[in-house]
């Protein structure tokens, strides 16, 4: 039996050997779009996806996982201790599906030990939550420790994200009116970010290049700052993009791993073609 399961919904982005590697159980989101479903698991074809949302004026529908999905996530586990870890609470009901889940577990099962967490974040930023579990994991520490330090995590970490098009962001209501009227000016490209969990607007530039570089030059002195020693760029369909933050972020920082990652089919829908989420 293993020492400490990890389940988490599909907000976080891994390649699909890496998560077969760190043993990760998924619990898919589901997504609606132009009158198709797609399951998000590693099946999914991302670019009837990429189609379908390009040719529908529909608002794309995700839907979270239920209690009965994550239940038997934590079942199938085979472990005493789990962590099961959720995109923001404040952008799905899926981080509530997961408390009911572990709730009915813990009545059946009250030996064991599961903590929930709300990386406060999406895509990029519950991948690095989920990396850091895995690692003190791997490093031996207590259920206890881990539980807290990972709390910690999400609660300092920063995510932010630019977008070639915030269409389906604003269909869906996802952000703030302010970022809605940038988008109708020409060419300019918000800087967006997490805020306690939800979506805000960090700053606003004209053209996508300039937006990047400079928000390569907040990440920069925030990596400084907090002494990060893991980012992670998630991209969608945008890899020349993603290289090119990698690239100026290794000019200026030396002790952080930069991962680069492309999107699974959650974040895939609401970044859309082209768009970059990052997180340290």
């Amino acid at each position: 039996m293993k020492k400490i399961a990890i389940v988490c919904d599909t907000s976080a982005d891994f390649p699909r050997e890496d998560a077969e590697a760190m043993g990760i159980i998924y619990v898919p989101f589901t997504i609606d779009a132009n009158g198709n479903n797609y399951i998000d698991t590693y099946d999914l074809d991302l670019d009837s996806l990429y189609k379908d949302m390009k040719e529908t004026k529909e608002p794309i529908r995700t839907g979270c996982p239920s209690p009965f999905h994550y239940k038997e996530a934590i079942e199938s586990a085979d472990a005493d201790q789990c962590f099961v870890v959720t995109i923001s609470s404040k952008l799905s009901g899926s981080h509530n599906a997961a408390a009911s889940a572990i709730h009915a577990v813990l009545e059946e099962h009250p030996d064991k030990k599961i903590a929930l967490i709300d990386s406060k974040s999406a895509s990029a930023g519950t991948t690095n939550v989920v990396t850091k579990l895995y690692e003190w994991i791997q490093e031996g520490k207590s259920f206890e420790e881990i539980h807290k330090a990972i709390e910690d995590y999400a609660e300092e970490q920063r995510t932010f994200f630019i977008l070639e098009s915030m269409d389906n962001l604003i269909k869906n209501g996802r952000i703030p009116k302010l970022a809605g009227k940038a988008v109708n000016v020409l060419n300019m490209k918000p800087i967006m970010k997490s805020e306690h969990g939800t979506i805000a607007l960090h700053q606003i530039n004209r053209g996508f290049k300039k937006s990047l570089m400079r928000l390569a030059d907040d990440l920069i002195k925030i990596s400084k700052e907090k002494s990060a020693d893991l980012i992670t760029i998630c991209y969608s369909q945008a890899e020349d993009k993603a290289e090119m933050l990698k690239n100026r972020l290794q000019e200026e920082i030396e002790n952080a791993k930069i991962l680069m990652i492309q999107t699974k089919g959650l974040a895939s829908a609401y970044a859309d073609y082209g768009g970059i989420v990052v997180a340290l």
